[in-house]
């Protein structure tokens, strides 16, 4: 039993965290992740610096549309698109001048409108710098995060989060956060998490780097968690793990573990469509 096979009997072989560019390898890549066996990519924006601050979000989340279409018509796999602002366009707009928390509000405001429209299947990556910052900056931060899953909670879509690595009082903090925003815990995934962050009872979802180590790591604890790259399809050096990682991981998992069964059916059926809705599969299903 290979992830080949298991895409063939209907299960969900889902890179939660992929970045592609039109300028990078693109469908190169996405050759990679197919032919690995995987089926479903949730396609996430990547910040642009090539793109001009002003309109920025119009035409990042333009882009991005796009950039699925094409795959989505090339490959005939899923692919759900999650968009928002990057945390770190804080520091860009107020470089440039802009009101950081208004532009990135706006920012918010457009991909749940393209929630609305169908053309969005959850907001992200939004939340922290994953560095140390000034209390002003963390504050407002947080500020935007909030408005994010107040929104959420309106769209009925899940809500993705980039942040520093996280305690256990960090993601219990998460969560009175989303259950004052009237969102449920569940439509929140930790992007980045921690292998031993399975450990710790939260209901956040949480979205593992499909790396070996990570792998054997994390079912050492759990089966509960989606598996993603965050490939950066950066023109001149991709990063962060190649992008045929995730259904190279479910094989090992297969061909290694005993109770492979258990996290097929977690990981690869149950968790994407309790997060992202049978509807976001519905080319795979």
């Amino acid at each position: 039993m290979n992830a080949t096979e298991l895409s063939r009997q209907g299960y969900i072989i889902m890179d939660d965290h992929m970045h592609l560019r039109e300028d990078g390898r693109f469908t190169d890549a996405v050759d990679m992740f197919v032919s690995a066996g995987g089926n479903c990519i949730n396609l996430v924006n990547v910040p642009r610096d090539d793109f001009p601050v002003d309109h920025y979000y119009e035409s990042l989340y333009a882009n991005t549309i796009s950039i699925g279409d094409t795959v989505r018509n090339k490959y005939g796999i899923a692919v759900l698109v999650t968009l928002g602002p990057y945390p770190l366009d804080y520091f860009r707009f107020m470089k440039a001048g802009y009101d950081p928390v208004s532009e990135m509000k706006k920012g918010i405001d457009l991909a749940i409108k393209l929630a609305n429209e169908g053309q969005c299947n959850a907001l992200g990556e939004v939340g922290r710098p994953h560095f140390p910052v000034e209390d002003s900056v963390e504050s407002e931060a947080n500020e935007i995060l909030e408005y994010g899953m107040e929104l959420c909670r309106d769209a009925s879509i899940p809500i993705m989060l980039h942040t520093e690595d996280l305690s256990e009082d960090a993601y219990s903090k998460l969560v009175e956060m989303a259950r004052k925003s009237g969102l449920r815990p569940e439509m929140v995934v930790k992007h980045h998490a921690l292998p031993q962050d399975l450990a710790i009872d939260v209901p956040v979802r949480k979205s593992i780097l499909a790396s070996k180590s990570n792998v054997r790591k994390a079912l050492a604890i759990s089966d509960d968690f989606l598996l993603e790259t965050d490939y950066v399809d950066d023109p001149g050096s991709w990063k962060v793990i190649p992008p045929d990682s995730v259904p190279r991981r479910v094989s090992m998992i297969l061909q290694e573990f005993e109770d492979w069964e258990s996290f097929a059916s977690r990981c690869c059926m149950e968790l994407p469509t309790e997060i992202y809705g049978n509807e976001s599969f519905k080319a795979i299903l």
